[in-house]
Order: C-alpha cells, then structure tokens, then sequence
C-alpha cells in the first residue's frame, strides 16, 4: 500500500512524515543532535557525523564521545548551541576525530566557533564564552589496543589502504567495514576507559572579526580586505596574484606555501 503524498511544491516528492520533519529542522537545525546529545545517544550522533565524514572510523566515533560527554559536563546551555560563536570548541588534531566534534558540538570551521591547534593531540576543549572554566577531553594512549581488540585487521588494513596507498578495492570495502566495527564497539565502552576530562581555564580567540571584501585588480575576483598585500611590490592584489606565499590547513597539520601564482595571473602571462 502506498503512503500518501504531501505536496511541499511543484516538484516535491517528500511524504508527510518527512515534511514534518524538514520543516521542525528549518526552525531548529540541529534538534536531532540536540536530542541525541542529551539521550547520549552516541550511535545517533556516530551515523549522523558520518554524513559529513564519509565513513565510520575510531577516530570519529572518539570525536563523538569526547563531544557528547564533554558538552554535557559543560551544562545545558552548550548542548544548545546555534553556531554563534557563543559555545567555542579547541580542537587539536586535523583528523578523523575533528569531524565528530564539528558535527556533534556545532563549532565548525565555517561558523568561526571551532579553533584548531595545530598541536596533534587527540584532545578538545570546549568552553562557553563569559565563563571561567572550560572541559578538556582527551583521548587516553591505550585507546588502540581497545580498536585493535574490536577489529583485529583494522590496523593492517590501515597501513595497507591509508598509508601505503596500496591494495584494491576489495581492501578498501574491507577496510571500510572493519572502521564501521571499531567505531561502534568503541561507543559501547565506558567513558572512563578511552578518556579523561578534567576542567580547564580557556584561552579563547576574540570573536572573529567582519572584514570588508575588495576586489583584487590581477584576478578581479572578491578578497578579504585582511588577505591582500599590504605594502611593497604587488600592494593591493591577492597573494595568489603577488605570487606570495600563505599559510593552508592540510594532512599535515598548518604549512607555510612557496610563491604560487594564480590560474588567472598565469593565464594572463600565456
């Protein structure tokens, strides 16, 4: 028997179930975490930070639970969160783990309320701004042998698939299934068994400033007013287009860039 329909448009084609659901979304966006968040419901959060991650894996599923306990040992008023810069999270890794704190926590990058230290620690503070104490959560050493007890090839295929770049596709689904294992096992341990919080002073940035935008005379594209060439040679252009070197987020954590020219500027040398 077929569900009835309940139009949203010309070219909708949702049911009334899920209509009501998008529409409870559009006025609180992240209710279904907030809910998972105070239900400690890790295995909701774990399959919902896997919509943005791409796949489920340890270091997610750490993500997740230093989040979800983190945020409710901070308090109420960290769970909701709206992505103002008001709940900060300081992460310390740029890895797996720093997508289950985007996605459970609500600090992103894009919302300026997530800061990352380049320090390679899996560890995360979170901290409401106006308060004195935040809660650091880090992720004991011995969480391996907990993954490795969970999903025995977990590791080897890591370093077969990950690191070595090697094996083929029936390693890569292999792989994918085994992180599927590891990370729900690992929400069924106790807290205390991969972690330790304890409270901490945070040492927040100021809230992210509102730069003016101008556009670059080398690539006529909009810039960040705070990311042209200040003085000198090539003042007023981008630093793609002044050849000059920058700063970007990548594996291995923030590194400095040669002088790199533009598309656009080498295009207009050809």
């Amino acid at each position: 028997m077929m569900r009835s329909k309940k139009p949203l448009g010309p070219n909708s084609d949702l049911d009334a179930a899920e209509f009501e659901r998008m529409e409870r979304l559009k006025e609180n966006p992240r209710g279904e975490f907030i809910q998972a968040i105070r239900d400690e419901d890790l295995a909701r959060c774990l399959v919902k930070t896997a919509e943005i991650h791409g796949h489920f894996c340890p270091g997610s599923a750490l993500g997740v639970m230093a989040s979800v306990y983190g945020l409710n040992r901070l308090g109420l008023a960290s769970i909701y969160s709206d992505g103002m810069e008001n709940l900060m999270a300081v992460v310390e890794i740029n890895a797996c783990f720093a997508d289950g704190v985007q996605a459970v926590s609500g600090c992103t990058l894009g919302n300026n309320a997530l800061v990352y230290r380049d320090l390679g620690r899996l560890a995360v503070t979170f901290a409401i701004r106006g308060r004195d104490t935040g809660v650091r959560v880090r992720v004991l050493p011995d969480f391996r042998d907990k993954v490795a007890e969970a999903a025995p090839e977990f590791y080897p295929l890591l370093e077969k698939v990950i690191k070595d770049r090697a094996g083929d596709e029936n390693d890569a689904a292999a792989f994918r299934e085994v992180g599927r294992a590891a990370a729900f096992a690992l929400i069924r341990l106790p807290f205390e068994e991969l972690f330790a919080i304890e409270e901490v002073r945070p040492d927040l940035p100021d809230y992210a400033p509102i730069a003016e935008s101008v556009i670059c005379p080398g690539c006529g594209e909009m810039i960040m007013a705070s990311k042209v060439v200040a003085e000198g040679e090539g003042r007023g252009l981008c630093f793609s287009c002044a050849g000059k070197g920058f700063r970007q987020l990548e594996g291995r954590g923030i590194v400095e860039t040669g002088r790199r020219r533009s598309p656009s500027s080498m295009e207009n040398q050809i």
